[in-house]
């Protein structure tokens, strides 16, 4: 197996990314075996304030208390793990509860649905619904069900975040998906309706091979799909290892989960890696799991990523991906829409992508009009200040 490579030279950068110790003495605890449970426990709890946990490993305690309970283990913590995990058992299956009714409205008008991220990792890994929180709903529909998609979930009493030129959209492919919210109750949930997986795979037909991949499963009795264990994989894995303002850590137990259940077929895996310009990310993702968790990656994959030798437009824009965007200077921010962007119009005229650039960027703000962009400035250097 060959995974060519484009020509340069110097090692891959290393994603600032990646979890701290705490956090991953944390990671250990939730993906170890249950005699091993009691050690991490107790690195974890040496290297970490129970009280003042971040949000990321909040995220991860339900898991935690399950790991907890095959173990066998006693600790006075049990009490408020215990009800953590009953908590987002009862907020995730509100959650799915709503996704049913989205999908059996959409069924109905014979749009085919793929169910992504937690959703998906839920279906087909997790099961326990506890195990996975989520934030959102992200589901997928292919681009020429995307604007029909967009009315019925108008119809179902939600309403997008910002206006959008669904033509324009596709024509200048300015973004992977658009956020919907409904609020009732005093509950709000959130929607993410994609028409392709990834904000790197904008370009006409990117989303394809994962459709012919995809596996039809039944959720709650609606008939739906999602990816296959491959793309699973790869989906996960370009998509947690960016950098976010809320540290993705549950990518790494999601990895896990998967490759601890399902055959990859790791030449495929590489391939799209490539094709949609992510090896760097990949290796980060890849060779991290495998050192830190002994991911059950084969020797030869492990060899080719680490033998990769990306060249020096490559490696920066790696860096600007995993680096943390309230740190960059105006100038970076706009390098990283810029090659974001242009990667989306691969082929096409410098012109094209110099004219559309200006409403990729108001797409990527969340802007409904230019008047807003002053606030919106104001906001980011406040917080960074």
């Amino acid at each position: 197996m060959s995974i060519p490579s484009r020509p340069g030279s110097g090692a891959c950068a290393q994603s600032q990314n990646l979890p701290n110790p705490g956090q991953e003495a944390l990671l250990h605890a939730c993906l170890c075996p249950p005699e091993l449970f009691g050690q991490h426990w107790r690195a974890w709890r040496e290297a970490e304030d129970i009280e003042h946990l971040d949000e990321s490993s909040n995220r991860l305690l339900p898991l935690l208390f399950k790991q907890a309970e095959k173990a066998g283990w006693v600790d006075h913590e049990m009490g408020r793990l215990r009800g953590i995990y009953r908590y987002q058992w009862c907020r995730n299956q509100l959650m799915l509860a709503e996704l049913r009714r989205v999908l059996h409205t959409l069924n109905l008008a014979s749009i085919e649905v793929m169910l992504l991220k937690g959703a998906a990792m839920i279906e087909g890994y997790y099961e326990d619904p506890a195990l996975r929180p989520m934030s959102d709903l992200d589901i997928m529909v292919r681009p020429e069900n995307f604007e029909k998609a967009s009315q019925i979930l108008r119809g179902l009493e939600y309403t997008q975040r910002f206006s959008v030129d669904f033509e324009k959209i596709r024509s200048e492919r300015l973004t992977h998906a658009i956020e919907f919210t409904r609020s009732v109750n005093g509950q709000t949930w959130e929607i993410d309706l994609h028409w392709t997986p990834l904000h790197r795979a904008t370009w006409p037909g990117a989303e394809e091979p994962f459709w012919e991949h995809s596996r039809a499963v039944s959720f709650k009795g609606e008939t739906c799909r999602t990816f296959d264990p491959t793309h699973q994989l790869l989906h996960v894995c370009l998509h947690g290892a960016l950098w976010n303002a809320l540290p993705p850590m549950r990518w790494v137990t999601d990895a896990m989960w998967i490759l601890r259940k399902d055959n990859i077929e790791w030449h495929r895996l590489m391939e799209h890696a490539r094709d949609l310009n992510g090896l760097q990310l990949l290796k980060n993702s890849l060779e991290y799991i495998h050192s830190r968790f002994d991911a059950p990656i084969p020797d030869g994959v492990l060899k080719q990523l680490n033998d990769l030798r990306p060249s020096r437009f490559e490696r920066l824009e790696f860096s600007l991906q995993t680096s943390s965007s309230s740190d960059m200077r105006l100038g970076q921010l706009l390098l990283l829409g810029w090659l974001n962007h242009s990667r989306a119009l691969h082929g096409m005229p410098l012109w094209r992508r110099v004219t559309s650039f200006p409403n990729y960027l108001k797409t990527a703000c969340k802007l409904t009009y230019w008047r807003q962009a002053p606030g919106y400035v104001i906001k980011r250097l406040t917080a960074r200040s």
